[in-house]
C-alpha cells in the first residue's frame, strides 16, 4: 500500500537495485522512431525493453550491416534489431559499439567520479558529482571492465555538495552531487577496474576507477548516509519518498535484512553471575556505542524492591564494545549482586532484531523492554508492575507502556498517537500529492501531574524505550518486524500488529525518568534509516492508521491526579 495520490503521475525509473521487489508499471507502447512509416506501426516497442546501455546512435553507427537492414525496411528501427537478432548476437559487447559508447564527447560538463564500493552480494555504490545545473540532468551511468562486467542504471540521486560548489565558484544549495546503486550479475567481475560512463543528454563522459571491497553491514551504512545527505531544494522529503518508491526503498530493506539476519545469527551469550531461580519478568536492555549506562543503569535498578526477581539482559549492536562491557557488567554484579546476561552481537543489528534476540533467550513469562538511558523514579516500581500485571484484566496487560518523563520533570511520553503530514510535489504544472505518517506522544512538554495523560487507558501505541509485553503475545506478534533499520517506527508497527490482532495497547501509571535520545550513539546513516522506516511504515499502517487510530483522542478524564 502506498499512500501516493493526485494529478502527477510518477514514473518509476529506479529497477537498477539487485533486491528491489516492487514490480514497475507496464509500460505503454510506442512507435519506432527509424525506417519507412509503413513499417512503423507494425512494429510496436515497449519503452521499458531498451536497455539502460542501449544507445541509438552509437549502435548504428558501430554496424553499417543494421544500417542496411532498415534502409531495406527489414527493421524500422535499430532498437528494433537489437531486439530481434542484436541482443543475441551479444553487440553491446562487440568492441566496436563499446568503443563508441564510451568515447568522450566535447559538451559533457564537469564532473568527477570519486569512488565506488562493491560488497559480495553484486551490489555496488558509485559517488560522484556532475554540474548540470541548468541543463539536461544526467540521465545514465554505465559500468564496464575487462572482466566481462556489464551494468547501468538511470537511477542517479542527486544531493548538494557544498565543496563542488565551492570548487566551481557556484551558489550553494546546487544538487551536484549524485550517487547511485548498480546491480552486478557476476559479482567476481569486480576485482578489476571499472570505466564508468556518464550521459547527460548526448554528451558522454568516462572515468576510469578502482572498486573499493567492502562488507554488506558497511555497504548499507554508506547507502543509507547518501540517502540521508539527498536533498531537493524544497522538495526533500517529497523527493526522497519518490526515490523509494521507485524500487530504492525495498532494495535498502533487503540489504539490510541480510544484514541483521546474519548478525543475529553470530550472537554470543556471556553469563555473569547466578540468576535467580523464580522469575517473575525479563528485562531487556539494547546498547549501542553508550556502555558506561550499564553500570548507572544496575546502580540504579539495584536499589529497588523486589527487583531480585528480575533477570536482566543485556544485548549490544557495539561488538568493539564487546571487552569492556563484560568488563563492566562483572563488576556490576560484585558491587550490586545483579546477575546479568550479555549477548554480543557481530554487528549492528538495529534496535527490533537485537530485542528479539534477547526475547529468545528469556527465561521468564513477562518481558520488560527499555532503552539504556531509563531510570526508575520510585523504588517500589517492580511490586507495582507485579500488581499491574497479575491484577488487571489480561488484555489491558498483553502490551502496555507507562509515563516517561525528562530530567526537568516534565513529561515526555503518555502514549503515542499518529499524525498525517500531507506535502506536495509539483513538477511540469502538475502536483503530486503524499500523505507521511507521523509518531507523536501524548503530553510531550507537559507539566508532570496532567492527568489526562497518566490515566491507566488504551492508546495507538506506546514507546518501545519502556514496554511490559507477554512473552506469548509477543512471540504470537512475531516480535519486532525486522525490516526497520537501525531504530525508529518497530514500536508503533509491533503496536499496530497488536490492534490488529484484537488487543489494543494500553498506558499505565508507573512512571521512569528517560533521558531521551542519550542512550545510544549518533550516526549520520541513522537518518537515512529512519528516512526508510518511515516510508515503510507509511506503506504497511497508512491505510489502517487513517480509519481506525488517526490523531489524539479528544476525551475529558476525571480519575484522581497521580502525585
Amino acid at each position: 500500500m502506498t499512500i501516493v495520490k493526485g494529478a502527477g503521475k510518477i514514473a518509476s525509473t529506479d529497477q537498477s537495485p539487485r533486491m528491489a521487489t516492487s514490480p514497475p508499471e507496464r509500460a505503454e507502447l510506442v512507435s519506432a522512431t527509424l525506417g519507412p512509416p509503413r513499417l512503423r506501426t507494425s512494429f510496436p516497442v515497449s519503452s521499458d525493453t531498451a536497455p539502460e546501455d542501449f544507445d541509438e546512435s552509437a549502435y548504428l553507427a558501430a554496424f553499417p550491416d543494421v544500417v542496411r537492414a532498415i534502409k531495406a525496411e527489414e527493421f524500422p528501427s535499430a532498437l528494433q534489431h537489437y531486439e530481434y537478432t542484436g541482443r543475441r548476437e551479444g553487440r553491446l559487447t562487440d568492441p566496436r559499439y563499446e568503443a563508441l559508447i564510451s568515447a568522450d564527447t566535447a559538451g559533457f560538463p564537469a564532473a568527477h567520479v570519486d569512488a565506488i564500493y562493491g560488497c559480495k552480494d553484486g551490489q555496488c555504490l558509485v559517488l560522484g558529482w556532475v554540474n548540470d545545473d541548468g541543463q539536461e540532468p544526467v540521465g545514465k551511468l554505465v559500468l564496464r571492465n575487462a572482466l566481462g562486467l556489464r551494468s547501468s542504471t538511470t537511477a542517479l540521486y542527486r544531493y548538494r555538495r557544498k565543496d563542488v560548489t565551492d570548487y566551481l565558484g557556484l551558489p550553494e544549495g546546487r544538487n551536484l552531487g549524485f550517487w547511485a546503486i548498480v546491480a552486478i550479475e557476476r559479482p567476481e567481475t569486480m576485482r578489476a577496474p571499472a570505466v564508468v560512463t556518464l550521459s547527460v543528454g548526448a554528451e558522454r563522459k568516462t572515468f576510469n576507477c578502482q572498486f573499493r571491497a567492502v562488507d554488506e553491514e558497511c555497504f548499507r551504512e554508506l547507502a543509507l548516509d547518501c540517502l540521508a545527505k539527498t536533498q531537493t531544494v524544497g522538495h526533500a522529503l517529497v523527493e526522497t519518498f519518490r526515490h523509494l518508491d521507485a524500487g530504492l526503498g525495498q532494495s535498502l530493506i533487503a540489504l539490510n535484512l541480510k544484514v541483521s539476519r546474519r548478525m543475529a545469527l553470530g550472537a554470543q551469550t556471556v553469563q555473569i553471575g547466578v540468576a535467580p531461580a523464580r522469575l517473575e519478568t525479563s528485562v531487556i536492555v539494547c546498547l549501542f556505542g553508550r556502555p558506561e549506562l550499564l553500570p548507572i543503569q544496575c546502580a540504579l535498578f539495584s536499589k529497588c524492591h523486589g527487583i531480585e526477581s528480575y533477570e536482566f539482559i543485556y544485548v549490544s549492536n557495539s561488538p568493539e564494545m564487546a571487552e569492556l562491557l563484560i568488563k563492566d557488567a562483572t563488576i556490576a554484579n560484585r558491587i550490586y549482586g545483579m546477575p546479568i546476561t550479555l549477548i554480543l552481537l557481530p554487528g549492528n543489528a538495529g534496535f527490533g532484531v537485537a530485542n528479539n534476540v534477547a526475547a529468545a533467550a528469556a527465561r521468564s513469562g513477562r518481558l520488560l523492554i527499555l532503552n539504556p538511558d531509563i531510570f526508575p523514579m520510585d523504588p517500589e516500581w517492580p511490586s507495582q508492575h507485579s500488581r499491574i500485571v497479575n491484577d488487571l484484566p489480561p488484555e489491558q496487560v498483553a502490551l502496555f507502556g507507562a509515563p516517561l518523563y525528562y530530567d526537568d520533570g516534565s513529561l515526555m511520553h503518555g502514549g503515542m498517537y499518529f499524525e498525517v503530514d500531507i506535502e506536495f510535489f509539483f513538477r511540469d504544472q502538475q502536483a503530486t500529492r503524499y500523505e507521511m505518517l507521523r509518531v507523536e506522544h501524548y503530553g510531550k512538554g507537559a507539566p508532570p501531574h496532567t492527568n489526562p495523560f497518566l490515566v491507566s487507558r488504551p492508546v495507538p501505541a506506546v514507546s518501545g524505550a519502556w514496554m511490559s509485553v507477554e512473552r506469548e503475545w509477543f512471540e504470537s506478534l512475531g516480535g519486532f518486524s525486522p525490516e526497520y533499520i537501525y531504530g525508529h517506527y518497530e514500536d508503533a508497527d509491533l503496536c499496530l500488529k497488536s490492534f490488529s490482532a484484537g488487543k489494543p495497547v494500553w498506558l499505565h501509571y508507573l512512571p521512569f525518568v528517560h533521558f531521551e535520545g542519550k542512550g545510544s550513539a549518533f550516526r549520520p546513516a541513522f537518518e537515512g534509516g529512519r528516512l526508510v522506516n518511515r516510508w515503510h511504515f507509511t506503506k504497511i499502517w497508512g491505510e489502517i492508521v487513517k480509519n481506525c487510530v488517526h490523531g489524539p483522542a479528544s476525551q475529558a478524564f476525571s480519575t484522581p491526579t497521580h502525585r
